[in-house]
Order: structure tokens, then C-alpha cells, then sequence
């Protein structure tokens, strides 16, 4: 049986002083990958561990998956994230958690886009950038690639496949060695919200991050796995340094290609109206009810971007309309050719606040 994979990951950010008493603060990319047996019988594990956790505080549960911004404001958030790990833990085989830490002393500036430079003949006016600049627009945006392709080197294609949430950014080598080695990569969008095992990787980075701010710890490898206690020797760390740099770093100004990996069955939202702006629609609460409706169909969801996504449209995918004029781009595909089955939103989601 082929093990499962979940990775997510999140900015860190502390306020320090500095040695010679200035103010600053310490930046860093953290990511976390949830190894677990079985994905079905881990998905079971999951809402019974959500649902003891939340019963502990009085409650019911919501939504199939939790991501942490479900939770952010919630009084018990703690108590919520920390009774979930007791009950999940039994359940996971290995907690991996990845940490940029740079040394700007040794490096001030690292090179980017040399394979474009060299290709197209020119002489780049910024050929480098800061350390700052490069966690900002870069990795964090496709942190969670580069935490799998550090996993390809301890592991053989064919035992795991790998679930990420969904990453974007210039092709950088890590992410074109990982997809020749051979492992099985299902990227899902939302995937804190619609995956049990992103979901828990997304939820244990909240808890490491607040736990290592209540004991007022570093982000260093001695305090990570005390901060896990509940996996005890199941937590392995790897840092990110200096030496990774050369791997992780931008190659050509050309955007990845996700799309290729992406789960199915894939519930692709026509928004028909121009005047709805994607960001609103997603940060609305009907959108995070589709994912949830799509979760429990073991499928994901995602905005269809017709300059980039229909050639990956499939029979078992779904068309997902707001008002006629998404119907009638849904029907116009259709009659091209693409079989899509095609559904109101409002019809495919219960109400819930």
C-alpha cells in the first residue's frame, strides 16, 4: 500500500533584538509534511479526532476539513489544535518539518534567473536578490515543492505519493527534479480545506508556531521537536540552508505548471460576471462551503482561468455556475466537445455560518 504525503506550509515571522540593541525581525519559510499509512482510513480518523476536539469545547464540527483560518479567531483555538493532535497522533508515521534558515553574513545576495540570462543572451539589470526579497516572492509561494523534493532523497518512488497544497512561481531545479523522479504528485487547491492530511499539516504549523511563541523559543532544530511532544520520536527536522540555494532558487521568468497535477474530479467555478473579482468570491463564505460540499466528494475546487485550464478539463470533472453567464460558458464548452457535467452553486451547498 502506497503511503500518503500531506504538505502545507506558512510564513514565520518574529520580532528580535538584534546584538547590538537594535529592533529587527527574523523571517523564515516553515512547512510541514504529514506521512500517514492509508488515506481513507486516515480521512475517518481525522473527523473523529475534529470532532473530539471541538466536542471539548462545547461544539459540533462545520466543515469536513478545517484549515487554520477557520479557527483563527476562535477563543479555544489552542485547546481545539492541541486536543486534535492527542487524538491524531497514533494515526501518523512520520511528522517531517522543513525551516529556512539563511546566513546573510556569508551570502548577502543570491543569484536568480541564470538559466534565462544564459539562454537568451542578456545581461540581467537585477541578477540577484536579498534574502528578504527571495522568501517574499519566491518561496514562499512554492515552499511546499521544495519541502517534497528534500523528502525524494530519503524515500523510493512507488512507496508514497505526495499531497500539496496548491504552490505557484517561477520553475526552479528542486521543483523539475521532483517531477522526474517518479513519485506520484496530486496537488490540491484549497487543500487545507478539502485534504485531511494537508489539513493537519496546516494545523500543526499553527500549533508549532504558537507554541514556540508562548515559550518564547526559537525557530531552531533543538526546540521543534519539544514543541511537537504529542509525535515525540515520530518529528524529524530538516533545515533549509545556504547550500539549498543553488536548488531553490528562480531559473527563468516562467511560471510553474501546476495544473497538470492537479486532483480530480475538479469542480471548476465559471464566474461568468467580469465584475466579480476572483479574490472576493473565494474569500466568501459560499465558496468555502463549495469546498467543503467538493471535500466529501473526495474532489477539490478551483476558479477556471480559461487562458490556461481547459486542456486539462476531464469527463469526471464538474462545471460550477453563479448566474447564466457562467452557465452559458459552461454550456458553450459543452458544445465543443468537453463533457462537464454543470451545477448552481447555491443548489450544491447548505447554508452554514
Amino acid at each position: 500500500m502506497v503511503s500518503i504525503i500531506g504538505i502545507d506550509s506558512r510564513i514565520f515571522i518574529r520580532e528580535v533584538i538584534k546584538k547590538n540593541g537594535e529592533e529587527g525581525h527574523f523571517k523564515s519559510v516553515l512547512g510541514v509534511a504529514v506521512k500517514v499509512k492509508d488515506y481513507l482510513e486516515f480521512d475517518k480518523q481525522y473527523t473523529q479526532a475534529m470532532k473530539y476536539a471541538f466536542s471539548t469545547v462545547g461544539e459540533e464540527l462545520n466543515y469536513k476539513c478545517y484549515c487554520t483560518n477557520d479557527i483563527k479567531d476562535h477563543k479555544s483555538k489552542i485547546q481545539i489544535l492541541t486536543k486534535f493532535c492527542e487524538k491524531i497522533s497514533k494515526h501518523i508515521e512520520k511528522i517531517h518539518v522543513f525551516y529556512t534558515l539563511f546566513s546573510p553574513q556569508k551570502l548577502k545576495e543570491v543569484n536568480v534567473y541564470g538559466r534565462m540570462a544564459q539562454k537568451k543572451h542578456l545581461k540581467l539589470s537585477e541578477p540577484t536578490r536579498s534574502y528578504e526579497t527571495l522568501i517574499r516572492e519566491h518561496l514562499i509561494q512554492c515552499f511546499p515543492a521544495i519541502c517534497a523534493w528534500r523528502l525524494t532523497e530519503h524515500l523510493f518512488p512507488g512507496t508514497v505519493e505526495f499531497h500539496l497544497d496548491s504552490y505557484s512561481g517561477h520553475i526552479f531545479e528542486a521543483q523539475e527534479r521532483l517531477e522526474t523522479t517518479g513519485f506520484r504528485i496530486l496537488i490540491y487547491p484549497s487543500g487545507d480545506c478539502s485534504n485531511p492530511v494537508i489539513s493537519t499539516a496546516d494545523l500543526i504549523l499553527d500549533l508549532l508556531d504558537k507554541r514556540l511563541e508562548l515559550s518564547n523559543k526559537l525557530l531552531i532544530f533543538d526546540n521543534i521537536r519539544p514543541a511537537l511532544f504529542e509525535f515525540g520520536e515520530d518529528v524529524l527536522v530538516y533545515p533549509i540552508t545556504n547550500k539549498h540555494l543553488h536548488y531553490i532558487t528562480p531559473l527563468d521568468k516562467k511560471s510553474i505548471d501546476t495544473i497538470k497535477f492537479i486532483k480530480h474530479p475538479v469542480y471548476w467555478v465559471f464566474k461568468g460576471d467580469q465584475l466579480i473579482e476572483s479574490g472576493t468570491m473565494k474569500r466568501s463564505l459560499t465558496y468555502r462551503n463549495l469546498i467543503d460540499f467538493v471535500a466529501s466528494q473526495h474532489g477539490v475546487v478551483k476558479m477556471f482561468e480559461k487562458s490556461k485550464d481547459i486542456e486539462y478539463i476531464k469527463n469526471d470533472d464538474f462545471g460550477v455556475y453563479i448566474n447564466n453567464a457562467g452557465k452559458e460558458i459552461i454550456e458553450t464548452y459543452i458544445k465543443l466537445g468537453k463533457t462537464l457535467k454543470h451545477f448552481k452553486m447555491d443548489s450544491m451547498v447548505c447554508k452554514k455560518r
